[in-house]
């Protein structure tokens, strides 16, 4: 384990004194899958998080505030870049305000998320997937789900080995947005460690 890993796992350490409990039903997911990332640059400074669905409000974390975590982390830790693409100018504005303190580390990008990763010429560390909300409409529903498995395919052979993918708006009723993409990841032979309100998945094989 890193000292940047090992740091940040601390019970007590940097997240939880910065964030506290307040991702809520995310933090177990949050925290793990950061703490993995930390663990996969080992000494490396040139870690790449790449986001879908940027932040929308200052401190909605019924919505995650994903793009002020990672900034935070990428800067706290000298881990970094994030890029954080969203199809509304309007969200990417908020997002811009939230995150001013550590805007140094991120690129936010404008554009069709399935687009973006289809042309990302950078290997990815930390996948976070989170666009096009989840609503209580089975059309909605099934669209959400295969926009993310797109998400997922065009990201695919950008993913530098060992890099985790972290999928948001999971536990919810049909398996939520990250049905379709919890299949594929486990038919590619990769594993889910946790499962919660967001997916936590490795390309290690576990046996639990």
């Amino acid at each position: 384990m890193t000292s940047r890993s090992a740091t940040f796992g601390y019970f007590g350490g940097w997240f939880d004194q910065r964030f506290g409990s307040a991702p809520q039903a995310r933090y177990p997911t949050f925290k793990s899958a950061i703490g993995l990332f930390l663990q996969h640059l080992g000494d490396r400074r040139d870690g790449v998080i790449v986001e879908t669905g940027t932040q929308r409000l200052p401190d909605d974390w019924g919505a995650g505030c994903s793009t002020t975590i990672f900034g935070e982390t990428l800067e706290t830790f000298d881990g970094g870049r994030l890029w954080t693409v969203d199809l509304s100018p309007e969200n990417l504005t908020t997002s811009q305000h939230c995150t001013q303190h550590v805007a140094q580390r991120i690129e936010y990008v404008c554009s069709d998320s399935v687009t973006f990763l289809k042309q990302f010429d950078r290997p990815i560390d930390l996948l976070y997937l989170d666009s096009l909300d989840w609503w209580d409409d089975p059309q909605i529903q099934q669209q959400s789900q295969a926009h993310q498995l797109a998400e997922i395919e065009a990201a695919w052979d950008k993913l530098r080995q060992g890099c985790i993918i972290l999928l948001d708006d999971n536990g919810l009723p049909g398996g939520g947005k990250a049905r379709l993409t919890k299949e594929f990841l486990s038919q590619q032979g990769w594993s889910c460690i946790l499962d919660y309100q967001q997916s936590l998945w490795i390309s290690e094989k576990v046996m639990f």
